[in-house]
């Protein structure tokens, strides 16, 4: 071992969040990145389609980069990787067969070709010098989960990943608690762990109850089954289609993401589809009720998903009738609860049963509890530890955890996204914040934002869909007189009853008054905003509430 070694361990995401989690280690010079993934964006962002990590670092170092590992398939720790790869080309990107399959399904050809991708099985290595990686199993909610074991010249480096201690997983499957016990005897130097239910109490349960669970639902429903989780929840996927076998009912896969997902997982062996149970959409009608299932996605409330555009009556293939029984099998992500309870109430207002309550025990975290904590600490025995994917109170609450373990407080590092550690000659301390943050995406456009930066685009988007929009044009002469009639649009504004036309006159009046008040005035813009001012004082006269205002003045060269 290098006696001037050192060590970098730098969150680019995950750490006070749920989502785009990624990690780097980076040795010296050289860098491994652990996930690259994203997270969708909260109700406060209209029209944003994902957040992912601000990767500059990555970019300005992208020679150094070894590789990519990546831990499972779910998109909050691979769905951003499509955007990595349209700037940096790494070595190899490593996972799990199904894994893998999931992220190439996601990367147009181009970007494929120039990849080496490593399919790796529980125990697999990869060196990478100057690191020596090695994948051990972690039981979660998708099959081929690992976590990541990284020696380096400071000692091993273990990452989780997202886990649980299930003993009896769907797929029968065990975490590979042997193995770690044979790493914590080669001495872990640091332990990064889930910590996304660090504050509830217990073991999390297993993914097999969700199977018993269902049987009771499927036994009372006499209508079509509409069962809605996560597009790369496989194992709950499969036991869906285990229990509507046992009733007799037939499959359907409803989504563009859930049906390729489940096409992935089939041609691998992740997913067992009888034969003969599976049939299309289209032929859901020629099906009596009481022998349908249909598999969709939209338990966040996404407005696209199936069950969404159930709820709406706004889907192709299928809507709601009395006696018609609907699974929500997941718990809301934070800042979704609201859209979720608007779906729930639509479909029991259409009439269906719905089954979406912890009661109902048709869903359980992925994700570790206090007692899976101890146990990986227990396992592990790591020198120090650093608690990731998770809010700031899961990581306060897995800080507790270890402190309880007797692990020394001055040995949990709770760190930032940017924000990270060095590990030299044996110790921990903190890094100098490196550029950090998050990359919004909107169709083709990227825009780089600091943390909790706010740009004036949502509160743009925010004012017009919660109050409406009002534009206003105005031809002024060179003189600065208002030379015709202004022209006034509205859109989505609420005007007290019978009081439109009135209010659209004095409107007009008083835009031809603040115009010609500023005639002296050179800068168009400055106008136009003495104008949205005018009209925002006069709708909050007469309505207490006033639109977003977008005034173009148009001067005539004559």
């Amino acid at each position: 071992m290098a006696n001037n070694s050192e060590v970098k361990i730098i969150p680019l995401g995950g750490i006070g969040e749920i989502g785009k989690n990624s990690t780097i280690i980076e040795v010296n010079k050289s860098i491994l990145l652990v996930d690259f993934g994203f997270k969708f964006p909260s109700s406060d962002m209209p029209g944003i389609d994902f957040i992912i990590p601000d990767y500059s670092y990555l970019k300005k170092k992208k020679k150094y980069l070894k590789g990519i590992v990546l831990t499972h398939g779910h998109l909050d720790h691979i769905g951003a990787l499509r955007f990595l790869l349209e700037d940096i080309t790494p070595p190899f990107i490593a996972g799990s067969p199904i894994t893998l399959g999931i992220v190439k399904n996601n990367l147009p050809e181009r970007i494929k070709k120039k990849i080496q991708f490593r399919e790796m099985e529980n125990r697999g290595r990869i060196s990478a010098q100057p690191f020596e990686i090695e994948f051990i199993r972690v039981t979660h909610s998708i099959p081929g989960s690992f976590g990541i074991a990284i020696k380096t010249p400071e000692g091993i480096i273990f990452h989780t990943g997202d886990y649980k201690i299930d003993k009896t997983p769907v797929d029968g499957k065990k975490m590979d608690v042997e193995r770690l016990k044979q790493l914590s005897k080669e001495g872990i130097v640091a332990l990064l762990s889930d910590s996304t239910n660090a504050d509830e109490s217990g073991f999390t349960g297993s993914e097999s109850l969700i199977g018993k669970n269902l049987i009771p639902i499927f036994k009372a429903s006499k209508g079509r089954i509409i069962a809605a989780t996560f597009s790369t929840n496989i194992h709950r996927i499969q036991q869906i289609i285990n229990v509507s076998q046992q009733f007799g009912r037939k499959v359907i896969f409803d989504g563009r993401s859930l049906v390729e997902t489940v096409k992935i997982a089939k041609k691998l062996g992740y997913i067992k589809v009888p034969e003969n149970i599976e049939v299309e959409l289209s032929n859901i009608s020629t099906l009596p009720k009481r022998k349908v299932t249909l598999i969709t996605t939209g338990t966040q409330g996404e407005p696209m998903s199936g069950l969404v555009r159930i709820a709406n009556g706004m889907h192709n293939g299928i809507s709601i009738t009395k006696g018609d029984t609907v699974i929500v099998s997941a718990d809301p992500i934070p800042g979704n609860e609201r859209v979720v309870s608007d779906t729930i109430n639509k479909l029991f207002k259409l009439g269906a049963d719905v089954y979406y309550r912890k009661e109902d025990g048709i869903h359980v975290s992925g994700h570790c509890s206090q007692e899976d904590i101890r146990f990986m600490l227990r396992t592990t025995k790591p020198k120090y530890y650093i608690p990731v994917h998770g809010e700031y109170r899961h990581l306060v609450f897995a800080k507790k955890i270890a402190k309880s373990e007797g692990i020394s407080e001055k040995n949990v590092f709770i760190l930032e996204n940017g924000l990270g550690v060095r590990i030299s000659k044996g110790k921990m301390k903190k890094l100098p914040r490196i550029k950090s943050g998050s990359i919004i995406v909107e169709g083709n456009t990227q825009i780089a934002l600091k943390t909790n930066e706010e740009i004036p685009m949502f509160a743009e988007r925010r004012e017009m869909g919660s109050r409406g929009m009002l534009f206003a044009v105005i031809v002024v002469s060179k003189n600065g007189k208002v030379k015709k009639p202004v022209h006034i649009e509205t859109r989505g504004i609420m005007f007290p009853k019978g009081s439109e036309g009135e209010i659209v006159k004095k409107l007009k009046s008083k835009i031809v008054e603040t115009v010609e008040k500023s005639a002296k005035i050179d800068r168009q813009s400055d106008i136009e905003k003495m104008v949205e001012k005018a009209v925002k004082k006069l709708f909050r006269k007469n309505s207490q509430k006033s639109p977003a205002v977008f005034p173009l003045l148009i001067k005539e060269k004559k």
